[in-house]
């Protein structure tokens, strides 16, 4: 959720359809989970990571949308685009995450700029902790129904977010730091007289 990004959406969703979109994205992928503890061994592994990945390209920006309206901030609409900060990817993921549609929460600045540091923390927290939920969660569930791989993508899918993780702390714009940036905000005010 970049605040002034310097990457222009290649097109602009309305929150109705941009939650259509990723819902439907969403439950798609958790319906391949489910059901790749069903299917035969070399189709569940796969349903597996097919449902990961639909579910990895669909809970971020609708995890800033469901917390920040629950803590009260409104929402402009979606941006779609390529990743916003492809120099932090490695050279042939740089390529695909410029091209791949990811979508962006867009909130009403002035709506975000009144909120409480609290509910901007718990905002800029939502599409992390959605998109660590369900990358690690998924691989968990795969792993604990006895899918084929379901080891090897739960590794495979912690070296992907660790990195991420960190970048999301260390980057200006990164979700964690911005939180962490709230957090401080929070402690700040909580320890006046």
């Amino acid at each position: 959720m970049a605040r002034h990004s310097r990457t222009q959406p290649w097109l602009e969703l309305s929150i109705a359809l941009g939650n259509l979109i990723q819902l439907g994205g969403l439950f798609g992928g958790l319906r391949l989970v489910t059901r790749a503890a069903r299917a035969n061994p070399p189709w569940g592994a796969r349903m597996l990571v097919g449902g990961w990945m639909v579910t990895y390209f669909c809970n971020h920006a609708i995890g800033h949308w469901a917390v920040g309206r629950l803590a009260g901030i409104r929402f402009l609409g979606y941006g779609v685009h390529g990743t916003t900060v492809p120099g932090w990817y490695p050279p042939g993921m740089r390529w695909v995450f410029r091209h791949v549609p990811l979508f962006s929460a867009r909130t009403d600045p002035a709506s975000r700029r009144a909120a409480r540091p609290l509910a901007r923390m718990l905002m800029y927290l939502g599409g992390p902790l959605c998109t660590g939920l369900t990358g690690l969660g998924i691989p968990l569930y795969g792993h604990a129904m006895g899918v084929p791989r379901a080891k090897a993508l739960l590794i495979g899918a912690a070296l992907w977010l660790i990195p991420g993780t960190v970048v999301e702390c260390i980057r200006p714009g990164g979700d964690l730091r911005r939180a962490w940036r709230e957090l401080r905000r929070i402690t700040k005010h909580s320890k006046r007289p």
